[in-house]
């Protein structure tokens, strides 16, 4: 079974070898990279960092659709489509050193000479699909409860952790309660009240953002609705299981 988790790194690494026919641009953090009614016309290799692909909608909190990292392209679906992102924008979660690369290069260049490049990049929008089609089933089928505990063991197998005796997990977080409700695209409070209750359920010890600590993983899974983590590291999103 292949678990998903929204962040996507290291699948188009081979666009190191062409960054000369990029467009080296650097971003701080927070700074929007793509925005929804500017027409894009390339595509953007990370070098460095991670960007949120966010999602407003007319009521509600935004929600982060997923986030692109270092050895990954963005911008691909809009540049060879309609040429604009529609209700998403892209945000800049760290300092980020990009290279953009024009329809242009991409199309006449690049699809010609290193054809490898661009099996690279059709591989990533899969992986892409296949995400939205999990979470899509995940967000009709499953209540936010599920959901929080089904995202914690997503997050877990991307960080490709192993349980240790008695189901006991411990992880760097680098994700807060706060991005958690921004991949959910619900409020802050609810995922608060799902982490209060595995605490009280004694199957989550610490949620922070540096630490993630879970006591019972085979308990975190059965209230996801999904098999116990077999016993040796995956991969990353959209990985081998």
């Amino acid at each position: 079974m292949t678990f998903h988790f929204p962040v996507f790194e290291g699948h188009c690494a081979s666009w190191e070898s062409v960054l000369h026919l990029g467009r080296r641009v650097d971003y701080p953090r927070g700074a929007l990279v793509l925005d929804m009614e500017v027409p894009a016309d390339g595509v953007w290799y990370i070098k460095e960092g991670q960007l949120d692909t966010v999602l407003y909608t007319l009521e509600g909190p935004e929600k982060v659709i997923y986030a692109v990292g270092r050895g990954c392209l963005f911008g691909e679906a809009c540049a060879f489509t309609t040429g604009i992102t529609g209700e998403a924008t892209v945000w800049a979660r760290t300092p980020c050193t990009l290279y953009f690369f024009r329809r242009e290069i991409v199309e006449e260049v690049i699809a010609r000479e290193h054809p490898a490049l661009i099996l690279e990049m059709v591989g990533l929008l899969g992986r892409i699909v296949r995400m939205y089609s999990v979470w899509l089933q995940d967000s009709l089928t499953l209540d936010y409860f599920q959901r929080v505990c089904r995202i914690l063991v997503y997050f877990i197998h991307w960080k490709g952790a192993v349980p240790g005796p008695g189901g006991d997990v411990r992880i760097q977080a680098d994700l807060a309660q706060n991005d958690l409700a921004r991949l959910l695209g619900v409020h802050r409070v609810t995922v608060a009240k799902a982490v209060a209750r595995l605490r009280e359920e004694g199957v989550l010890l610490q949620f922070t953002r540096t630490l993630l600590h879970v006591a019972d993983y085979a308990g975190l899974c059965a209230r996801a609705g999904l098999p116990e983590v077999r016993r040796r590291p995956i991969g990353r999103a959209g990985g081998k299981p």
